[in-house]
């Protein structure tokens, strides 16, 4: 009975671990849960029989789950033999493309090869084209700077010869306009007599300041700083104040020329033309010598002003006007030999508007003019006159008008004081 047992046990042992080796819970367990029924079926004449059956039964359930199993394993190892293909296939056509992708590879290398061999040769080519290229170039400049210079060359004598030419006539026109320049001038060395008067001739020199229109703000200063200037060039000979056409004007600044000329070292000559009034006459009568024209007009009248305001104030411009007066006219009666008041009163006897005029060589008599000239040279004239200034006179009657009986006339100046027209004007066309 206990070795029965012992069999038992040991093909319980052999199923249990068939089992575990294929994942099945050990058969013990299984055995375990039927102790009961072995229990029972202990008691029966026969022992064994029914754990015999149970276990024949249990075989065949193990068989079956086996088999079952294995089946089981043999559709995983198909799927793996299948997975295990696809993957077999996929690497062969990843092996595959990798290949293509090699051999293209190689195809472009070879062809990049080929090319950098063609490119290298195309490149020594064009090297060689080119190094030739700028070896005609340099020729080509090098004939071409030979040429230039040829050019040069012909063009630096074809300059010379030019400038020769110009030189030529540059020195001609040089000389022609050193001859103009000679022939239009006076080429007589400077004149300058200590005596100017003599035989009736008075000789003016370059040493002149002229004095026409009137007496104004400025006219001093213009006379003064020539005045000195000749001084401080030369204080032996004389300076002309020539007097063309002056009404006279500034009392104060009339002085200062009287005072200039008084205190120059250099004497000052006045030398009138044709009219000194006013101002200009007191610098006529009062300088250190005068010389006039027989035909010159030299005129004296009293100081002349305006005052405006109450008494008071014309008062006083009036005590003004007295202090020039004899400041300015009292000098003039002395030389003359009369008062102040005789010169007035004579002024009066001679125009009533108190304006009393005298040729020049009359006015001698009255010691206004020292000398009356026939002849004056003046040498500071050494360069041609213009020959673009046109005579006033072309041009002063030039306009043309209509009067209302519809004949033609042309307007002329009005004459200026104690001036007249000696004009042959029989149709009187000439008006004003």
């Amino acid at each position: 009975m206990y070795s029965n047992k012992i069999t038992i046990y040991l093909v319980l042992f052999m199923f249990a671990h068939f089992a575990s080796a294929q994942g099945e819970e050990p058969l013990e367990l299984q055995v375990e849960d039927n102790l009961e029924l072995q229990n029972v079926q202990l008691e029966s004449p026969y022992p064994y029989s029914g754990q015999i059956n149970i276990l024949t039964q249990k075989v065949k359930i193990l068989k079956l789950q086996q088999e079952e199993l294995r089946l089981e394993h043999e559709k995983k190892l198909q799927k793996l033999k299948q997975e295990k293909e696809r993957l077999l296939l996929e690497n062969a056509l990843y092996s595959a493309k990798e290949d293509n992708l090699l051999a293209k590879q190689v195809s472009i290398e070879a062809r990049l090869s080929l090319e950098n061999a063609i490119s290298d040769k195309q490149h020594k080519q064009a090297k060689i084209a080119l190094e030739q290229e700028l070896d005609n170039l340099s020729i080509n400049n090098d004939i071409a700077e030979e040429r230039n210079k040829q050019n040069q060359l012909n063009f630096d004598t074809q300059l010379s010869e030019l400038n020769f030419r110009k030189l030529k006539l540059d020195r001609q026109i040089i000389e022609r306009e050193k001859q103009q320049e000679w022939n239009s001038q006076v080429n007589n060395p400077q004149n300058y007599p200590k005596e100017p008067f003599v035989d009736g001739k008075l000789t003016i020199s370059d040493r002149k300041i002229s004095l026409d229109g009137p007496i104004v703000f400025g006219t001093a200063d213009y006379i003064v700083e020539r005045i000195h200037y000749f001084n401080n060039k030369s204080q032996e000979y004389p300076i002309f104040l020539v007097i063309g056409y002056c009404r006279g004007g500034s009392v104060m600044e009339g002085v200062r020329i009287l005072k200039a000329m008084e205190k120059s070292k250099a004497p000052v000559y006045v030398v009138v033309k044709s009219f000194a009034a006013s101002m200009a006459a007191v610098l006529t009568t009062l300088a250190e010598r005068s010389y006039a024209y027989p035909d010159a007009i030299i005129l004296h009248h009293q100081v002349w002003g305006y005052s405006k305001g109450n008494k008071t104030e014309q008062l006083e411009r009036l005590k003004v006007l007295d202090e020039w007066s004899n400041r300015v006219l009292s000098p003039i009666a002395n030389k003359m030999g009369i008062s102040l008041s005789e010169l007035v009163e004579k002024m009066y006897e001679n125009s009533s508007s108190g304006d009393w005029m005298e040729f020049a060589d009359n006015a001698v008599k009255y010691f206004w003019v020292d000398y009356i000239v026939e002849d004056i040279q003046d040498t500071s004239f050494i360069q041609q006159p213009k020959l673009e200034i046109i005579n006033p006179g072309e041009t002063a009657f030039a306009s043309n008008n209509v009067d209302q009986r519809g004949k033609q006339f042309s307007k002329i100046p009005q004459p200026r004081p104690f001036d007249v027209y000696h004009l042959y004007n029989p149709d009187n066309y000439f008006r004003y």
